[in-house]
Parts: C-alpha cells; structure tokens; sequence
C-alpha cells in the first residue's frame, strides 16, 4: 500500500512538472503535444551541401557547370520539400487549433501590437 501510495504522488509530482511548462495558459496542454504534432511531418532536406555550394558561388564568384546545375537542383528539391511540409502543418487541424490558442494569448497580442 505505501508503495502504491508513493507512485501515486510521484506520478502526480510528475504530471504537476508537465503543467508548470504549460504557464500562464498560453498552451492548452503542455507543450511536447505541439512539438510532437509538429515533429511529425518534418522531413530532412539537403542543407549542408546546398550550404557549401551557395557561399562558394557568393565568395568566389563562379562554380562549374556541374556544381551549378547540383545547386538548381538542390534549391528545387529542398524548396518542394519546405512547401509540402509547410502545406501539412497548415493543414493539420490539431496544429492549427494549437496555433490559434497562442495568438489569442494576450500577451501575444501584446508582443505582436494587437492590444
């Protein structure tokens, strides 16, 4: 009984540590439900060799003909891949309803000049 007690209270304790994060009711519930929602439609794009082939073109001036086309099609794929993931997230009624509850936070509204 004493050990059944005990989870108890640190189950509360725990669960009491997750509403802490939730703060002045700017999240409905705390705030890994937003980043899960979120995380899951993310998906990987081709930054670091995009990188290097962007700031060698802006410091040296001039790439070779392979490595501007890779460039083309490296902004064409990442782009496509920005577009649909940004396309689910304002899709996903969970997220938008997250979304929503934010900005009509008051102290958004404050932040963003609306009061």
């Amino acid at each position: 009984m004493l050990l059944k007690n005990s989870k108890k209270k640190l189950q509360r304790s725990s669960d009491n540590s997750k509403e802490k994060l939730v703060g002045y009711g700017l999240y409905p519930e705390p705030k890994e439900y937003l980043l899960q929602a979120v995380s899951k439609h993310l998906k990987p794009i081709s930054y670091d060799r995009w990188a290097e082939i962007y700031w060698k073109k802006q410091i040296e001036g001039n790439l070779t003909e392979q490595e501007q086309k890779e460039l083309e099609k490296l902004e064409k794929e990442n782009m496509k891949t920005i577009e649909n993931v940004y396309k689910a997230l304002k899709e996903e009624m969970k997220i938008k309803d997250l979304v929503e509850k934010i900005k009509s936070h008051e102290w958004v509204k404050v932040i963003e000049g609306e009061v």
